[in-house]
């Protein structure tokens, strides 16, 4: 079976992929002349169905490998293929195929010592694999300019800008309520090195070294990563801090927990986009975060600090101010998105 649209992604199952790709799925639901590859873990809510066939992968490399070899038989020259997962199809190169690149670590050469070795192996193949399909892509997609930098000087590619999510459920604080807080400082986050948790802990000791004890929500999820949650529990056990963790959340659970936290705090090293930066500003929510270029990019933020130093995340916290942040950039609905990339609503 042939297609003239399909949207792939066997990669994308969890996290800010996901996030992004459930408002496509909803917009593309009674489309039944699109095809989609989807990632066999990829939930879809409760009473979605998808109009047009469905492929699903396996997460395992056989399974991979044996549906790019059969992607090939199910795509003809006519086909524009929309690939959020980062990569194209490996052995297909046919139709006009647009590659949305949101993983900074496949166009940045950063260091992966910190990764456990099937990780570092997965994003040493995940680069060879783009920068060795890059030639058969008509169109790559970022969502913001520091990531189109990236791109453009690995793979001498330019990349067209198009920022886009959905957060119906996000409404602005009203000035005049003073709701109860639970928590001063949220941190939306799950454990990779570079969302810097353990800096930012050593910051909350400096707090407590000064006798200043905010309290920190961070979505941890102790089963993922058991090492830094132990580690974690064992120094707030020791300085007295107060940090909670509540574990891997769904999307509507960190909108609840951004309406109890006074501000959202951001340590993380480097992203792609950074979902709960939009989301926080958004909702006019104040913002703690790096002084880092994919903030930069995407909000004005409260304030601002060295993310590799927790005195300067201890001095930032010690004397913030608490004022909202405000969004940088004009975000597309997925609709919008789709109306450019895989032209819905066109022939």
């Amino acid at each position: 079976m042939s297609f003239k649209r399909l949207l792939y992604a066997p990669n994308i199952h969890q996290g800010g992929g996901k996030s992004l790709m459930l408002p496509l799925l909803a917009a593309l639901k009674d489309a039944d002349d699109i095809g989609f590859v989807l990632d066999q873990r990829m939930e879809l809510p409760e009473g979605m169905e998808l109009a047009g066939p469905v492929y699903r992968v396996k997460p395992t490399l056989f399974s991979r490998l044996s549906f790019e070899w059969r992607l090939k038989s199910l795509l003809s020259q006519q086909v524009r293929l929309l690939c959020m997962g980062n990569l194209p199809p490996l052995f297909a190169h046919q139709g006009e195929q647009l590659v949305f690149v949101q993983n900074r670590y496949l166009v940045d050469e950063l260091p992966l010592d910190d990764f456990l070795w099937p990780v570092r192996f997965r994003i040493v193949m995940e680069r060879w694999w783009l920068r060795s399909r890059s030639g058969y892509v008509s169109c790559f997609i970022v969502q913001t300019t520091t990531m189109r930098y990236l791109l453009n000087r690995l793979l001498k590619k330019d990349a067209i800008i198009l920022p886009f999510m959905s957060v119906p459920e996000i409404h602005p604080r009203q000035k005049c309520t003073q709701p109860p807080y639970r928590y001063d400082y949220i941190y939306v986050a799950t454990g990779e090195p570079h969302k810097n948790h353990s800096t930012l802990i050593e910051a909350w000791i400096s707090l407590a070294e000064r006798g200043v004890f905010p309290s920190l929500c961070l979505t941890l999820d102790g089963e993922k990563f058991p090492e830094l949650c132990d580690w974690i529990k064992g120094e707030t056990k020791k300085f007295s801090l107060k940090v909670f963790m509540v574990g891997e959340c769904s999307h509507m659970e960190i909108i609840n927990l951004y309406n109890v936290s006074r501000a959202l705090i951001y340590p993380s090293l480097l992203e792609s986009f950074g979902l709960p930066l939009i989301e926080s500003a958004m909702a006019g929510i104040p913002v703690l975060a790096s002084n880092s270029d994919y903030v930069d990019d995407v909000i004005y933020p409260s304030a601002s600090f060295d993310p590799t130093s927790p005195q300067s995340i201890a001095d930032a916290v010690d004397k913030f101010s608490f004022q909202p942040a405000s969004l940088k950039i004009n975000l597309l609905s997925a609709r919008q998105f789709l109306e450019q990339t895989l032209n819905l609503g066109g022939v």
